[in-house]
């Protein structure tokens, strides 16, 4: 059964689609603002069921989840900004897309074309409603289920709250929890850690190295990471492989140096990320905290 926050999210989607259907002359990209369905997905969340939420964790992924759905139907302005999108994605849907699907939409020049809503690559042609229909076809095949399976993997350590609801509690009053206001990925804090670790080692990797031992000490970060998920062989190949540590060192990369670096990190490195996050999401445990939280490595919320 489709839980409410996620049948809410479907709704403003279809609904969505239904303005385009109905939008007669008007054209696709102007009937389609992304700062509008995103507002709209987020106060049908806030506006449905029980006033205040009894399993908040359940509507925080479900927001996070609704960003991260317009940001890839509104589309990208760089390779590196889809990377870093593809991180926070492995996140909110707890690791259930197959590994292999960021490596072929980091990589595959027509994928990364419709993405970018123009050419790259080999790709010599990308017209704006073909990279649109694209971008909506990945939602419906890809997205949507994999937020399913996270709210899946995530539904059975949601806890519910309702002490706020008990008239007959005699201890101090206590507020209902904002979803919107909490830090940590599906209120987990487990999760804000490795998420900010995550986009640590990400944005190293595509900044570039001062130095050899500097790669290598990255190395040790990226296996925290990856929650060891990452192979031996793998994390040391960036080192041992000379023409790959000369594209990986030097902090002020050529075209060829960034088109390598982006690379490695689809093929290699958010695979090894997503197999962390799907380790870790059903072990982790569930508080409340503040958007004031800063990890070390990171900010602890994905939003």
């Amino acid at each position: 059964m489709t839980s409410a926050p996620h049948a809410a999210l479907q709704s403003a989607v279809d609904a969505a689609s239904g303005a385009h259907a109905d939008a007669g002359t008007t054209t696709d990209r102007e009937a389609f603002d992304p700062d509008r369905l995103r507002e709209s997905i987020h106060d049908a969340l806030e506006d449905a069921g029980v006033e205040d939420w009894t399993r908040p964790a359940s509507a925080k992924l479900t927001h996070d989840q609704t960003d991260l759905l317009v940001d890839l139907l509104a589309g990208f302005d760089s390779r590196r900004e889809i990377l870093e999108w593809e991180q926070e994605l492995l996140i909110q849907t707890v690791g259930q897309l197959r590994d292999d699907w960021f490596s072929r939409t980091g990589a595959d020049a027509p994928t990364v074309s419709a993405l970018l809503g123009r050419p790259w690559g080999p790709v010599d042609r990308m017209p704006d409603e073909l990279a649109r229909e694209i971008r909506r076809g990945i939602v419906a095949n890809d997205l949507i289920p994999a937020f399913h399976a996270g709210h899946e993997v995530a539904r059975w350590a949601a806890v519910e709250r309702v002490d706020h609801l008990d008239d007959e509690d005699d201890g101090d009053d206590r507020d209902p929890i904002n979803p919107r206001e909490q830090a940590y990925p599906m209120m987990r804090p487990a999760m804000g850690e490795i998420a900010g670790q995550q986009a640590a080692a990400l944005e190293e990797l595509l900044e570039g190295f001062e130095s050899p031992e500097a790669l290598q000490a990255w190395g040790l970060r990226v296996v925290s990471a990856s929650y060891a998920k990452i192979e031996r062989e793998t994390v040391t190949r960036p080192y041992f492989e000379r023409p790959l540590r000369e594209r990986l060192v030097g902090t002020d990369p050529d075209e060829r140096d960034r088109f390598i670096r982006e690379s490695w990190a689809a093929e290699f490195l958010l695979p090894a990320f997503n197999r962390a996050a799907d380790a870790l999401g059903e072990r982790a445990q569930e508080v409340t905290a503040g958007e004031t939280y800063r990890g070390e490595t990171g900010g602890g919320s994905i939003t």
